[in-house]
């Protein structure tokens, strides 16, 4: 076999390797050109480090030209690209937020100026106009997620936003049945006298989201085995610049789930849809199928700020205080642990992604399990009654007095 020659040998390298030659005493020599023409080079043990140090003085060379671009440019350039990769709806919020409230305090910034206190004075004006601290700390995982990637990318050294001072998570609330089951009798009978009483109805029934209520269709409804599969959910979404409706996955992993439903239920959404059916005779042509239960006098997905409108009227008619409309969810929640529905199963039902979740909100509202559990326990124990003191120590007692 023909031996290779040493000089041969020496030259080789891998591919973008850029100048790396060994030497003569076994070590390594890197050579690179830098932005200012300068040639600077380095001897070290293997060729590894050589590579190392050629790559980390390359994106030392490309770091300037990133780095000097304006935060404003940067986060647009890193939301063309970060946008495939999350839901539409995400994307459609990200969008809004990058242009309503970060562009207007941020966008002129130079990338590689910013710090820490510039994003904590930039919080603080946020809560001037006012911005919520909820809406404050979803701005500031977005600023923080772009500039992470920005350091992932070599473009920056550390991420400026970290220790800024944004609002902390409060913990979750608890929420309060905001009627008792008297007035949610009255409310679903006031409602039942109203084109949306079966929504409504389904609501209070099942605690669905408002979105997942907007999105469900007759193909989700299981007549035989009485089940209904939350599988999609109503969202804004922004296409041409524009916010539109459209349906999109639900909410979490565990939002999409089949929930057992009574006798009552299915004559309800028998009714619906026979409602529906004679809307589609009265408007014919303009009838837009969708397959919704719940859909507008045409077919199309309901508008929310209309049924927000037709919700507080039948209040009124019912003579309630005003509740909100997903509020039909804690009540739901609340009536099914207040009657011993087992935690798990109401989680389930909620489509919540855990049980504590659950017990955070709602644990407060066991008053009816609690007295059922006190009287189980007094039961069990009836038998064991304290002993009463001796007459000798009850009259050595009376004496000393």
């Amino acid at each position: 076999m023909r031996q290779q020659s040493k000089e041969s040998k020496t030259k080789r390298r891998a591919r973008n390797e850029g100048s790396i030659q060994p030497t003569q005493n076994g070590t390594w020599r890197v050579w690179v050109t830098l932005s200012s023409g300068r040639r600077i080079s380095k001897t070290l043990s293997t060729r590894t480090e050589a590579r190392d140090w050629l790559q980390q003085k390359q994106s030392e060379e490309e770091q300037p030209s990133q780095a000097e671009q304006t935060f404003g440019e940067y986060i647009l350039e890193w939301f063309e690209h970060h946008s495939s990769q999350i839901k539409e709806s995400t994307r459609c919020d990200y969008e809004i937020i990058i242009h309503k409230y970060i562009l207007p305090g941020l966008s002129h910034v130079v990338l590689n100026t910013l710090h820490r206190s510039l994003f904590d004075k930039f919080y603080t004006n946020l809560r001037k106009i006012p911005v919520g601290d909820t809406q404050i700390r979803y701005i500031h995982r977005i600023i923080h997620k772009a500039l992470q990637d920005a350091v992932n990318d070599r473009i920056l050294p550390f991420n400026p936003s970290d220790g800024a001072k944004a609002p902390k998570k409060k913990k979750l609330q608890r929420i309060n049945c905001p009627l008792n089951e008297e007035q949610c009798d009255l409310l679903v009978t006031t409602a039942m006298q109203n084109p949306i009483g079966p929504l409504i109805y389904l609501a209070i029934k099942t605690g669905m989201r408002q979105g997942e209520l907007f999105a469900l269709k007759w193909e989700d409804i299981n007549w035989q085995n009485q089940q209904i599969h939350i599988q999609r959910n109503l969202q804004r979404v922004l296409r041409g610049g524009k916010q539109v409706r459209d349906f999109s996955t639900p909410k979490t992993a565990t939002s999409n789930r089949v929930i057992v439903v009574g006798d009552k239920t299915i004559e309800v959404l028998r009714f619906q849809q026979r409602e529906n059916e004679l809307k589609k005779m009265l408007v014919k042509k303009r009838w837009q199928e969708n397959d919704l239960v719940f859909p507008s006098s045409i077919g199309t997905p309901m508008s929310q700020s209309n049924t927000i409108k037709q919700f507080s009227l039948i209040l009124k008619e019912a003579k309630l205080r005003h509740i909100r409309f997903h509020d039909l969810r804690h009540i739901a929640a609340s009536i099914m642990l207040n009657h011993g529905i087992p935690l798990l199963t109401v989680t389930y039902i909620l489509g919540h992604s855990q049980p504590s979740t659950t017990l955070n909100m709602y644990g407060h509202q066991f008053s009816a399990m609690e007295v059922q559990a006190a009287c189980l326990m007094d039961d069990i124990f009836s038998k064991s009654q304290p002993t009463p003191l001796p007459a000798e120590f009850l009259s050595h007692s009376n004496l000393k007095k």
